[in-house]
């Protein structure tokens, strides 16, 4: 499955979900199809899941996804525990796993999951019970339209191959970086509970 399918469909389904995005390729894929002011974009390995159940728990009628890389979520995979024990039922943890650490270049070192690591039964044995892993388009679009629609939180593994990498070799910039993002972020989230947007 690739990776690209996927993300498009996330952001197809987004409607004005607040997102945060871990490093990676994934960041410019979403900044294409779905730039929004509630985007922090290439959040450190591995703030972007705890970031998003921060958010979560502070803003609990707001949707809010977390999207993931195999080898970022497990740089910090206690935020598992944290997640199941409060239970934000707001909150979409997308976790791309594709064994390897694509990012950093050649995507020669892999990742614990090319090793047996299971990233859906860490989060069950974490206490989480909306957990779905997908290898397939279709399978994907189902479990994301259930999170979309039931409350969560929900765990969805997405086991992508590396064929996305050679088409985004050449890349547009990210519309704002890091810094700038999180402005706009906390720009955008006064706006929106202000009720002036």
């Amino acid at each position: 499955m690739n990776r690209i399918d996927v993300l498009e469909y996330v952001a197809a389904l987004r409607a004005g979900a607040a997102m945060i995005v871990s490093p990676g390729l994934a960041n410019y894929t979403l900044a294409a199809q779905c730039d929004e002011p509630l985007t922090l974009y290439n959040m450190d390995m591995p703030y972007a899941t705890p970031m998003a159940l921060g958010v979560a728990l502070g803003w609990p009628d707001k949707k809010t996804i977390s999207i993931e890389g195999d080898g970022s979520l497990l740089a910090g995979p206690g935020v598992l525990t944290t997640i199941a024990r409060y239970q934000p039922k707001n909150l979409i943890v997308i976790a791309f796993d594709n064994g390897a650490y694509l990012t950093t270049g050649s995507g020669k070192a892999p990742t614990a999951t090319a090793f047996g690591t299971d990233i859906e039964q860490m989060g069950r044995a974490a206490g989480m019970t909306k957990t779905r892993t997908v290898d397939k388009l279709d399978a994907a679009k189902d479990a994301l339209q259930k999170a979309f629609r039931e409350p969560g939180p929900w765990l969805i593994v997405a086991k992508v191959d590396k064929q996305d990498r050679p088409a985004q070799q050449v890349r547009q910039p990210l519309p704002v970086y890091v810094y700038e993002a999180g402005l706009r972020f906390h720009r955008g989230a006064l706006e929106e509970r202000s009720g002036k947007k």
